[in-house]
């Protein structure tokens, strides 16, 4: 009998634990890039929900100059703005 020809034990396993080493760092890499994903976006949210603000109207002037843009496609809306206005300038439109 030759060596080549006799088998002692189990076979070798190492064949079995590469796939998922590799599978784990598979996941592992998709999990880094996922949560980059989702941390960038919360950023872009952040900052689109922060210069949102810059539009709205700080006074009468601005609200009145809102229901302009506003009065062609919202007419209703803007009758309700150019009301508003009228309110905080003390001048009902009663």
């Amino acid at each position: 009998m030759t060596n080549a020809s006799m088998t002692f034990g189990r076979p070798n396993q190492r064949a079995f634990a590469l796939p998922s080493l590799g599978f784990s760092t598979l996941l592992s890499g998709l999990y880094s890039s996922v949560t980059a994903q989702l941390a960038t976006s919360a950023q872009r949210l952040d900052s689109w929900l922060q210069g949102s603000d810059n539009d709205q109207p700080r006074n009468a002037e601005e609200l009145f100059a809102l229901a302009d843009r506003m009065a062609a496609t919202q007419p209703g809306y803007a009758a309700d703005l150019r009301a508003a206005a009228l309110r905080s300038q003390g001048l009902d439109a009663h």
